[in-house]
């Protein structure tokens, strides 16, 4: 190729007017503004593949990077504040999720938990790399985002991470005593730390949201019942299942979603709070301002009514029956008809609508 021939195709890459390619610069000089352009634009852009998201602070002598992100109580996720849950009637959790340990939990004083990890197996193969820790503080609720960005460092976010659990006193989180507990009891144990969950109260949402609604909702994911109880709409929203590519492309330098793992980890934990508040508020059937609770009536109303029967707390049982009978305009479906036959025996009452 030409000199000539390398100043036009210069020219055409600088996109120097028709007319003047002639008086185009010299090759050297044309390299070096293409290079300075190139270099202009990744300063704009930023190098993705290479930076971690951003608002990370160095914690525990700079061998841990968090994110901190606080809210006013008064914050609406969804159509729900954050503050509702404030002053809830704990024997409610106890009642419904039929564990007397909730009896004295204090959804003001919880801490929320949610993680994301490099896979669903359990053992040492699966890496913790984002532990979200939400709690209220001075009216304000404030969410801890702790991230292993080199897994050299594993070590001292799980010392990190169990030392803000253990110091909490009760756990709030969805299927966390079946997943999130146990990846960090697992992770914890092959570092040598003691874990932090034995004998601290523990409300896994999952478990009594589903007994309430499965039978009207298409399912009990987390973004059903945000969705459907709290009014939560995400906008733009990384779905988990991207969580593990984001973070092992992160680690290999290439281009990364991160920033969308942080987001829905971050939405995560405040959908946490809100679905907790509703929680609370279940037996009542109306928010703390009165207003009617969401969510499917007909079958919240059997769902109780079959946990009281199994509390034996057959009157209270039959009223939640006739509530389910007037909201779903007919009889009671087959697979409660023999419990409400139980309740209606040891409360002594009538027959059967």
């Amino acid at each position: 190729m030409s000199e000539d021939e390398v100043r036009i195709r210069l020219a055409r890459l600088l996109r120097v007017p028709r007319g003047a390619r002639s008086q185009a610069a010299d090759v050297p000089e044309a390299v070096a503004v293409v290079r300075e352009r190139l270099r202009a634009r990744e300063r704009r852009a930023g190098p993705p593949d290479t930076l971690a998201p951003v608002g990370l602070e160095p914690e525990s002598g700079g061998a841990v990077l968090a994110r901190r992100v606080a809210f006013d109580a008064d914050h609406r996720h969804g159509e729900w504040r954050l503050g509702e849950g404030a002053g809830a009637d704990p024997r409610v959790f106890a009642q419904l999720c039929r564990d007397p340990a909730l009896a004295s939990l204090e959804l003001s004083r919880a801490l929320y938990l949610d993680t994301e990890t490099s896979g669903l197996s359990g053992g040492a193969g699966t890496w913790v790399f984002l532990v979200g820790l939400g709690r209220f503080d001075a009216g304000r609720f404030e969410i801890w985002q702790g991230f292993l960005a080199d897994p050299g460092a594993e070590r001292a976010l799980l010392l990190e991470a169990a030392a803000r659990i253990r110091a909490a006193s009760a756990v709030v989180s969805f299927f966390g005593k079946s997943f999130d507990r146990h990846r960090l009891e697992d992770k914890m144990r092959l570092h040598g730390i003691e874990p932090p969950f034995a004998g601290k109260a523990h409300l896994d949402l999952y478990h009594p949201l589903r007994r309430l609604y499965r039978a009207a909702l298409e399912d009990a994911r987390l973004k059903t019942l945000e969705r459907e109880l709290c009014g939560v709409a995400r906008q733009d929203d990384l779905p988990g299942s991207r969580a593990p590519a984001a973070w092992f492309d992160f680690l290999h330098g290439r281009p990364h979603e991160l920033e969308g793992v942080f987001r829905h980890n971050r939405d995560d934990v405040l959908s946490l709070v809100t679905l907790a508040a509703h929680l609370s508020r279940t037996l009542f059937e109306t928010r703390a301002d009165g207003s009617p609770l969401s969510g499917p009536a007909a079958a919240r109303a059997r769902a109780v009514a079959k946990v009281l029967v199994e509390a034996r707390e057959h009157r209270q049982a039959l009223a939640w029956f006739d509530r389910a009978v007037e909201r779903g305009g007919g009889s009671i479906p087959a697979d409660h008809a023999r419990l409400w036959e139980r309740a209606r025996r040891r409360a002594g009452a009538g027959a059967a609508p």
